[in-house]
């Protein structure tokens, strides 16, 4: 469930983009000054990088560790989820028992399952183009 848990430093080694199909990412971010930062994001090491930029040009707060869920299609949904979960569960916790918090509260949040089309309800239907004086195959539900 959860792919990567370490240093910022080291998040580009270990998680890679996601792909469109994949989805994306759920990041949990533990700050400096013990604030936990929740995103959804497909770019995660990229979205590290701006984080360091901003915290650099603003005086922020750094960050000390970071989470990264595996890639899910309905990543925002998860994220939206697990954070509503947090509010209802509103703790007084250390950063780190936050975390751990985080990592208990998402478990049955991502046996969430995108809903997937039947490839048995779709058939090829030829179609005539006439700009083109050409056929061509569309793929249409079965009813």
């Amino acid at each position: 469930m959860w792919l990567y848990d370490g240093l910022p430093d080291d998040l580009r080694l270990s998680v890679r983009d996601a792909t469109t199909a994949e989805g994306g990412y759920v990041v949990v971010l533990e700050l400096q000054n013990s604030e936990i930062r929740l995103l959804a994001t497909r770019y995660p090491a990229k979205y590290m990088t701006s984080w360091k930029s901003r915290t650099k040009q603003y005086a922020g707060s750094e960050v000390t560790r970071v989470l990264v869920s595996d890639p899910h299609p309905l990543y925002e949904r998860v994220k939206r989820e697990l954070l509503e979960r947090l509010e209802s569960n509103a703790e007084s916790l250390s950063a780190s028992k936050q975390m751990e918090r985080i990592k208990e509260l998402a478990k049955p949040i991502f046996s969430i399952k995108a809903a997937t089309p039947n490839p048995d309800s779709f058939k090829p239907v030829l179609q005539f183009a006439p700009s083109q004086n050409a056929a061509r195959t569309v793929w249409a539900r079965n009813s």
